[in-house]
Formats: C-alpha cells, sequence, structure tokens
C-alpha cells in the first residue's frame, strides 16, 4: 500500500518544522561526510536567490516563484545526496523523528 505525501497537510508540517528544519540543513552543510558538490549546490540556490539579478522582482508573483521553485529543487537535490545514515542521524538530533522514505 502507498500513500501520497503532499497537500496541505504536509505543508503545514512543513511551516511547523521550519525552525528544524533549518537546523537541519544548518549541521548537514558543516558535516564533511557530506558531498562538497550537494553543498555548493545549495549554496548555489542560496547566492541566487539574494542576488540582484534574478527573474525580476517588480512583477507579481513570478518574481518571488523563481526563488521559491529553485530553493525547492536545490533542497530536494541537497537531500538526495546526504547519506541516508548521515540524515538520519542529524534528523534524529534536531528533533525530526518521522521516518521519510526517499525514493
Amino acid at each position: 500500500m502507498t500513500r501520497r505525501v503532499g497537500g496541505w497537510k504536509a505543508a503545514s508540517l512543513l511551516i511547523q518544522n521550519l525552525p528544524k528544519q533549518f537546523q537541519l540543513f544548518r549541521r548537514l552543510l558543516r558535516d564533511l561526510r557530506v558531498p562538497i558538490s550537494a553543498k555548493l549546490v545549495l549554496v548555489g540556490a542560496i547566492l541566487f536567490a539574494i542576488s540582484p539579478l534574478n527573474f525580476p522582482q517588480y512583477i507579481p508573483i513570478l518574481g518571488q516563484l523563481d526563488d521559491i521553485g529553485i530553493a525547492l529543487l536545490a533542497g530536494s537535490f541537497f537531500l538526495k545526496q546526504v547519506p541516508l545514515p548521515v540524515l538520519a542521524e542529524h534528523r534524529y538530533a534536531v528533533g525530526l523523528r518521522e521516518n521519510i522514505v526517499m525514493a
């Protein structure tokens, strides 16, 4: 049996756990067991988001959507590159105890 993950329930859970998610990413960026390529992608996405040279911010909605989309893609890529035991260790340390199966 499979279960679809997403929707409003997933969004509200993500928002509730946002401080823990930031801690998780910070810890993973400092961990030497995480591939440098994954770290570079995440740092690049952060630099893109704060850069004035991206999609014009004066266009309503589109100016923010490109930053959000890049951040979500980079975050997903980053987490998929982290070895599962390392990810589990850091998730437990920050208090994210739900089991997440990454495909």
